[in-house]
């Protein structure tokens, strides 16, 4: 259908039919709810400006009240937070790159559309220290066959820093122990490999062997009744662990990410390794979210860097 005559709303149901064959429904959910408000623009998507989405965004950034069309969540004063709006624009780039790309249009109308600054965000890192700590609470007994589970869940999100999906997700059949590699799937059902260091491994395999059971089915992590374990089930193991351990800060599964990330960058990994180790598509992603550092880190660095020399005695 021609952009004159293709209106904006059909051009954005298109859109997500065409991204829901490719990542997760909680994903197209989200790409609909960032582009609902552009279905108030009673144009051809052809005839769409930048001055248009710049209203749009007005609006939305002017709102005094959230939750206001939400299904189950009551309406709170307060308008909507800088990530939501950063949200909502790099999804109607994402929107109008694929039409540009779909043939439907030739310009981008939100190219110059500017996304709000976010604020500088501190390391949502899980410390070295509590990873130690976690270690210790999740190491089962000499003998036990009992927390192999928990103690290889730890190892593998320390040692791989998948994401809390790649790991729930994660088959029997997605395993190379031999040769330490494992097959993951994370967002839109991406599949990369991932090297497992070899206390992961150990840790993976003695789970498997002697306390998984054989009737599980095909994914690696069970609960107690056998059934799988969620990325919910996933948390409430940390939670659990970290609370007999005494971790008083992060220890969420993404926590173990950004906590491997900050730390292969102080070990000295380039962002290019990194971004591979993560499976990023974009190095900027790396670079944005997790080379992020503590003011006293950079106050030492800045001293190891520095050319100036010491005063002399």
């Amino acid at each position: 259908m021609p952009a004159d005559t293709l209106h904006i709303s059909q051009a954005i149901d298109r859109f997500l039919f065409a991204v829901g064959l490719e990542v997760k429904p909680a994903t197209v959910a989200d790409y609909e709810k960032c582009l609902r408000p552009l279905r108030a623009i009673d144009k051809p998507v052809g005839e769409v400006t930048i001055d248009d989405l710049r209203l749009v965004y007005a609006q939305l950034r002017d709102r005094t009240t959230r939750y206001a069309d939400h299904p189950s969540r009551p309406a709170q004063s307060g308008g909507l937070s800088v990530y939501t709006l950063h949200k909502h624009v790099r999804a109607w780039k994402r929107f109008f790159n694929w039409l540009v790309e779909e043939r439907v249009i030739t310009a981008n109308p939100a190219h110059r559309l500017k996304r709000p600054k976010l604020p500088k965000m501190p390391p949502r890192d899980l410390r070295f220290d509590d990873l130690l700590r976690l270690l210790d609470a999740a190491q089962p007994p000499a003998g036990s066959k009992r927390g192999l589970r928990d103690y290889a869940i730890v190892c593998v999100l320390a040692g791989t820093a998948i994401r809390a999906g790649g790991l729930a997700g994660l088959r029997v059949d997605d395993v190379d122990l031999d040769a330490r590699v494992i097959l993951v799937r994370e967002k839109g059902d991406k599949a990369r490999r991932v090297h497992l260091p070899e206390r992961a491994a150990n840790a993976l395999r003695r789970y498997i062997d002697e306390e998984r059971p054989t009737d599980a089915g095909p994914l690696i992590f069970v609960g107690v009744h056998g059934r799988p374990l969620t990325t919910g089930g996933i948390y409430q193991v940390l939670k659990r662990l970290a609370r007999r351990a005494g971790v008083t800060g992060r220890f969420n599964p993404h926590a173990f990410r950004h906590g491997f990330a900050r730390g292969a960058i102080q070990r000295g990994a380039n962002p290019r390794e990194l971004q591979e180790i993560l499976g990023h598509e974009d190095v900027r992603t790396t670079l944005t979210f997790y080379a992020i550092y503590y003011e006293e880190e950079i106050h030492r660095r800045h001293n190891e860097v520095s050319w100036l020399p010491p005063e002399k005695e």
